[in-house]
């Protein structure tokens, strides 16, 4: 048994490599090849998580037992550990074939490199004044699209210094930029790994629900493959979680405030977290991140960034439409009543339905108990997801990463299926396929339905509850 399960994780691994290394050489507009080969890795995913899951049960050796003992850890997490990081640098050299978003974090971080404030300046302007101080200026421009170029960054200031620090390894080098940010991606990735373990073992569940995030080929693609920041986010907002069940109330809020300024997105949990505290140790809570953020902000803080910034984020509600689901049959409701869409509207609701149903969560849900707070997380980013009128694939990791501590499993489909997303660039119009989009949404709908029923006992109490 166990010779059988080291031999099948060792070829698994093989045809996963393989299988990457494909990936990697197609292009966005290769979609059908890419879904194929998409599929495929899943396939050889769901492999990994079965050897493992058997492997856990019988505490069966997959790597040397000597690096087990050496690293104080099972061997089978050794072997997950190492396989994760093979895996990753597959893409080391190469730069992202599914996003061109990369090109806006070069020239972020060389603008602040050279002391400018990047929330306070087009590229478009300087392009047409002097970019000179940027190396491959021109050619990064016209690469990071319209869309990009022609509106004001909208990267907190974390995440502004990890580009000024890739830019200044890079130097003049696009590619040695590129190779830092992975790396950067890649560490908070281990990060991810150790605390999404150390959680797990809090919460007394099986360390090989770790997989369904760490050997996830969405995951691998999605933030190493096309360096997508939200696993940074992710890391530092379970990194603020777990400190929080783990009732250290000085490193929670620096490490959820180190989120926000990676990314605002952690901001929505906060509301969660009330009933896990009395009330002074929540207002000190919330001073300690309150500080943390505004010295984040601090260096860069002026009119015209307020103004500049909240220009950028309102695109993203009124303005771009990408991949959605409830929103794109209220726009089809809006379209045949008005004649015209309606995104200008109902844009400014969606995201106070969202918020209201967050404060939902909180008022009636015991968040007070790990599990049920977890979950909380979960559902409130899934709401989010499901209202928003942009939905690119890679803003699913946070809710993936947080379903791995509950009972439930769509977002798994949902991140095998969120690719279908990647037809419209297939097209020369950018078009998408609604009835691709309809697939995706209505299969990830049916199985959270199906959950959510299976277990309905467990929606607002704790599992030892029943």
């Amino acid at each position: 048994m166990k010779s059988r399960l080291q031999n099948g994780f060792g070829i698994l691994l093989i045809l996963s490599f393989f299988c990457y290394a494909i990936f990697s050489s197609l292009s966005r507009k290769q979609f059908s090849d890419s879904l194929i080969c998409y599929a495929g890795l899943f396939v050889l995913f769901f492999g990994f998580y079965w050897i493992s899951k058997k492997a856990e049960a019988k505490n069966l050796s997959l790597f040397p037992a000597y690096l087990g003992k050496w690293l104080r850890q099972p061997s089978y997490i050794i072997a997950w550990f190492f396989a994760g990081i093979a895996l990753r640098l597959v893409f080391l050299w190469d730069t992202p074939n599914l996003s061109q978003d990369f090109f806006r974090f070069i020239w972020d971080g060389h603008l602040l490199l050279n002391g400018l404030n990047p929330y306070l300046y087009l590229p478009d302007d300087i392009i047409k004044s002097t970019a000179d101080f940027i190396p491959n200026a021109t050619f990064l421009h016209a690469s990071m699209g319209e869309l990009s170029s022609g509106h004001y960054t909208n990267y907190p200031p974390l995440n502004q210094l990890f580009f000024a620090v890739a830019a200044y390894l890079g130097g003049e080098s696009m590619l040695a930029s590129v190779i830092w940010m992975r790396l950067f991606i890649i560490c908070f990735d281990i990060l991810i790994f150790i605390y999404g373990l150390k959680l797990l073992g809090l919460l007394g569940k099986p360390d090989y629900l770790m997989l369904l995030y760490f050997l996830n080929p969405f995951i691998i693609i999605e933030l190493t493959g096309n360096l997508h920041w939200e696993g940074v986010m992710a890391c530092l907002m379970l990194m603020g979680v777990y400190y929080f069940i783990s009732y250290d109330r000085i490193k929670s809020p620096i490490f959820l405030g180190f989120g926000i300024l990676l990314k605002l997105l952690p901001l929505m949990i906060l509301p969660l977290l009330i009933k896990g505290m009395r009330w002074k140790k929540a207002v000190w809570y919330f001073l300690i991140l309150t500080a943390t953020v505004s010295l984040g902000f601090a260096p860069f803080i002026s009119q015209q960034l307020i103004s500049n910034y909240s220009s950028s984020v309102g695109l993203w509600f009124g303005t771009f439409e990408f991949n959605a689901s409830i929103y794109y049959l209220i726009r089809y409701i809006g379209f045949e009543i008005t004649g015209y869409n309606i995104i200008g509207i109902v844009g400014k609701i969606l995201p106070l339905v969202t918020f209201m149903v967050i404060l939902l969560f909180a008022a009636i849900r015991k968040n007070q108990f790990p599990e049920i707070l977890l979950g909380s997380i979960l559902f409130s980013f899934t709401v989010y997801i499901m209202l928003s009128t942009t939905v690119h694939p890679w803003y699913l990791t946070i809710p993936l990463l947080f379903s791995i501590f509950t009972r439930y499993r769509y977002m798994v489909l949902w991140s095998a299926l969120v690719f279908l997303s990647y037809s419209a660039y297939s097209n020369l119009d950018f078009q998408e396929n609604l009835w691709l989009i309809g697939i995706e949404y209505a299969l990830v709908l049916g199985f959270l339905i199906y959950e959510l029923t299976k277990n309905s006992n467990y929606l607002v109490q704790p599992p030892h509850a029943d």
